[in-house]
């Protein structure tokens, strides 16, 4: 007996059932949030960050799950009506699209989420998630805004990042809803990047960033070459007064470790929206002597200018540099006065006083509090701020005791009351 080959519309119609139905199979796994992030690192998680993130994850999962479901019944007519082929083809391809899509969402929630692997970790970050969410409140609070939970977590690499909260993210239509805070390992137990990540949400917020870049074009408008340099710049600049704002002198070197490369030191990439490194020192440095006269900063400004001179930069940036340098002071003024829309033309420094981390008032507080700094959840939530200031100032200051203040910023960041599932405690 002869068997019919299948007409062309119908062996379509079949693959896409098949294809939708492995597709969708595959969505529906992420209803299962541990498929993503193991349940202890989720639990880690302060209520206030965990349930809207696994709340809008599930959302999202739920609404992929549906179009697929869609797809799927699209292509079982389709099986029966060929006119509906095409339209099955392209919902197909757009779940298809769609679930990528999800993925890339989940995956980074999840690796951020899971990079909270040990008791110690989980509470070194849920620090970093309070320390973060309270670097942002006071302004916040000042400017009448709402201020997002932070979600921190690890990576590899020299500088962190942020991606900020209320962004449009890879799925479409979903925001973020939390500013997600990469730290590196080597500053997770000195995390003053996490101040200057927080000032680039604050900064989105409150209109800063471009204030500030009128304040610098300002204060250069004598040299038009500079001005033109130094705008672009702006948000991160920005960005880096936020952490000096909050943490002092202890944000100038460990930027300084960072930026402190023999080969990128001195260079301006094209499209950089960074400060070159040595104009960054140089900034941070004079911010502190603004504020607080003379100091540890000095000597790291001394150290730097004699081991990189500026002219051993390029010969197309080494006349910048030495340009700026002379400037520099000026600079800092502009960015320390600034003002902040949102602040109703109140510069960020009125806000967040810097005297609050200069040294004789960190030594005050190390002084007054005693050893009960270090240990009592008192001085964590109203003092963190300020602890994590004073334990950089002192491994800054101080090269031969560094070792003795890293230990103490790591015993006391993973020092939390427990993780909660109970299986670490310090």
């Amino acid at each position: 007996m002869e068997t019919l080959t299948p007409p062309r519309e119908l062996l379509v119609a079949e693959d896409l059932q098949r294809q939708t139905a492995h597709w969708l199979a595959a969505a529906t796994t992420f209803l299962d949030a541990e498929e993503f992030a193991a349940e202890p690192a989720w639990r880690s998680l302060e209520q206030h960050i965990g349930l809207p993130l696994r709340s809008q994850l599930a959302t999202i999962v739920r609404e992929l799950i549906t179009f697929g479901q869609h797809s799927q019944r699209l292509a079982g007519r389709a099986a029966h009506d060929p006119e509906l082929l095409s339209e099955a083809q392209r919902s197909v391809q757009q779940f298809r699209q769609r679930y990528t899509q999800v993925e890339l969402t989940l995956d980074f929630f999840g690796d951020a989420v899971n990079s909270r692997t040990s008791g110690p970790l989980r509470a070194a970050l849920r620090t970093l998630d309070m320390l973060a969410t309270a670097s942002m409140d006071e302004v916040l609070a000042a400017a009448r805004l709402p201020v997002p939970p932070a979600l921190c977590y690890l990576d590899h690499g020299t500088g962190a990042s942020i991606l900020r909260a209320g962004i449009r993210l890879w799925t479409p239509g979903m925001l973020n809803p939390v500013a997600a805070i990469k730290i590196v390992r080597h500053n997770l137990y000195r995390p003053t990047s996490l101040f200057h990540e927080s000032g680039h949400q604050v900064s989105h917020l409150t209109g800063w960033a471009p204030s500030l870049g009128t304040a610098i074009q300002n204060a250069l408008s004598d040299d038009p070459r500079l001005q033109r340099m130094w705008q672009p710049w702006s948000s991160e600049i920005a960005a880096d007064v936020y952490a000096f704002l909050h943490t002092g002198f202890a944000s100038v070197a460990a930027l300084y470790d960072v930026v402190g490369d023999t080969r990128t030191l001195t260079r301006w990439p094209i499209g950089d929206p960074h400060p070159i490194g040595w104009l960054r020192t140089l900034l941070g440095c004079a911010l502190c002597r603004a504020v607080f006269g003379n100091g540890p900063w000095d000597r790291l400004e001394e150290a730097m200018l004699a081991n990189y001179p500026s002219h051993r930069a390029d010969l197309a940036v080494a006349p910048l540099l030495t340009s700026s340098a002379a400037l520099i002071p000026r600079i800092a003024n502009a960015c320390l006065t600034a003002p902040v829309p949102a602040l109703r033309g109140e510069p960020m420094a009125r806000i967040l006083d810097p005297e609050r981390v200069s040294p004789s008032a960190l030594a005050e507080l190390e002084r007054s509090s005693g050893a009960a700094l270090w240990r009592s959840p008192h001085y964590r939530r109203t003092e963190g701020i300020r602890i994590v200031a004073l334990a950089g100032l002192r491994e800054a200051e101080n090269p031969a005791a560094a070792a003795f203040w890293i230990d103490r910023a790591r015993n006391w960041m993973t020092d939390w009351h427990a993780v909660k599932d109970g299986s670490w405690r310090k």
